[in-house]
């Protein structure tokens, strides 16, 4: 076996799609060979006979170059790996991830030296090349701040002048990369143990009821209702044609929808927050069949479980409603968005509508207005009204908590917010992504099996396992007091929720 078949059987060990891209890359010309330094360790040599690391003692180098440590170490430039190496011995409990140019240099060093060792560490992950288009996605994958705590990244000296005109834009991409990654791991540190509470708790609801697929015409319109402002006028125009439609209500749209007059045939919530309760108080009509995220706030799964209607969940892609779905098939459903919109068009897509219409999706103050009348805000703020604060204050105070910006349209003046243009822009990009349920992904979900095999698992500290946590540890980590760690916690949660 040649040294490139052995590293790339190591890589296929760990990351079968990264060896599978390198297996079918070209082998590059960067490089002229190896030659070895005064030390005996392999050193690179550019095509231009610059030697990649030091020719006299590479490992010092690495030494006076790895000055300190972090939880989570990018390396660009793989070189002889021997930096890498120092970095891990020096900071045993650290991990780091290896990027290259491109597929090509990446190949070639691969035939040059053997990195096998290297590479079969659990603590490195290796990247695609930082040219790459799928570059900064495996960074975000791969930096996971509530287990690997902080960052850094180290670029060769060397492989950066050779490669200067290719990774110029290499820190910015980085930087990029971590924004988003900061940005997730803000809304796991809010979410995180709420998404956990509910999830067990709806899988333990799931393992009383027998899910059926539900009996559609899809000849008939989806029509998709939103509790946007423009909803109104939608309401009155589908009690005209009401026979057209079936309809798919998100949850804030419901109690204005049931008010009107009209009987919503499917019920969509995702939203994991104890407020949304607010959504299904009141009477459900039986012909309303509920959808629920896994990790959807539980009250309302409960309510219609107690009201006797049909209903069923659906496994967005929190990873730990993705591993109950590998145990035992859950409905797949979009919910990565963050808008309930998109599930809720998705799951007319997954029941084979193919011609859908939507009503209140208006993703900005249409009017000057929040929401249609009759969501669960118009009480609550009606509750809280005085002569000297009106229901409209708490609006106004509702609307421009952000930052807003006006357009001036045929209906009036609209205004609009970052993430207002941020919810309408995943809604059309996310509503192209056709999915289809079937027969067999509607299955009592067999919740005590699931519970000892995961909390075995645990135990063993199987690391697919503790992924599925990582949410959750993350709102330890912004919120832990006191002696526990952050996993303890996680699991006197677990506990707590299932009575463990």
């Amino acid at each position: 076996m040649t040294v490139l078949e052995m590293n790339l059987a190591t890589i296929r060990l760990k990351q079968p799609e990264l060896a599978e891209n390198l297996q079918r890359s070209h082998t590059g010309t960067a490089y002229k060979g190896v030659v070895p330094a005064k030390t005996g360790e392999p050193v690179p040599l550019f095509i231009s006979g610059q030697a990649l690391q030091s020719l006299y003692n590479p490992v010092r180098e690495a030494e006076r170059t790895i000055t300190s440590g972090a939880g989570f170490m990018l390396f660009c430039g793989l070189g002889n790996g021997i930096h890498i190496k120092i970095f891990l011995n020096k900071y045993p409990q650290s991990f780091c991830a290896i990027t290259e140019s491109d597929y090509e240099s990446f190949k070639q060093l691969l035939s040059l030296i053997d990195y096998t060792e290297l590479f079969a560490d659990s603590r490195v992950f290796l990247l695609p090349p930082c040219t790459d288009d799928t570059f900064e996605i495996a960074l975000t994958a791969a930096y996971l701040p509530a287990v690997h705590g902080t960052f850094g990244y180290h670029i060769l000296r060397t492989w950066n002048e050779y490669y200067k005109a290719h990774v110029k834009d290499l820190p910015e991409k980085i930087e990029h990369a971590l924004e988003k990654i900061k940005a997730d791991f803000s809304v796991q540190a809010h979410f995180g143990k709420i998404w956990l509470r509910n999830t067990f708790l709806n899988l333990r609801l799931a393992g009383s009821i027998k899910p059926a697929y539900p009996r559609t015409d899809t000849t008939r319109t989806a029509l998709i209702l939103g509790a946007g402002p423009s909803l109104e006028v939608g309401l009155s125009l589908l009690k005209k044609e009401r026979r057209q439609y079936t309809v798919f209500c998100t949850d804030t749209a419901f109690p204005t929808v049931c008010a009107s007059g009209i009987t919503p045939e499917f019920f969509i919530a995702i939203d994991p927050q104890h407020i949304s309760y607010q959504h299904t108080i009141g009477a459900i009509s039986k012909e309303t069949t509920g959808i629920f995220d896994l990790s959807a706030q539980t009250t309302g799964a409960r309510h219609f479980y107690e009201n006797g209607n049909a209903f069923f969940f659906t496994a967005g892609g929190h990873p730990l409603v993705q591993a109950a779905a590998l145990f035992s098939p859950f409905p797949a459903l979009a919910t990565s968005s963050g808008t309930v919109a998109v599930a809720a068009y998705h799951a007319a897509q997954a029941l084979g509508y193919r011609h859908i219409e939507c009503s209140g999706m208006d993703f900005a103050y249409t009017g000057g207005k929040a929401y249609s009348r009759g969501t669960y805000l118009s009480a609550q703020y009606a509750g809280i009204a005085m002569r000297i604060c009106p229901q409209e204050h708490s609006f106004v105070r509702l609307m421009f908590r952000t930052e807003t910006y006006s357009e001036q349209t045929a209906q009036g003046l609209n205004y609009r917010t970052t993430l207002l243009d941020s919810y309408r822009a995943a809604f059309e990009a996310e509503k192209r992504h056709i999915s289809s349920w079937k027969q067999s992904d509607f299955q009592q979900f067999p919740y005590t099996a699931f519970l000892a095999s995961f909390t075995k698992s645990l135990r063993q500290n199987d690391r697919n396992a503790v992924m599925t946590l990582l949410p959750a540890l993350a709102w330890c980590k912004a919120h832990r007091k006191g002696n526990l760690t952050d996993m303890e916690l996680v699991l006197e949660f677990i506990s707590e929720y299932t009575d463990l």
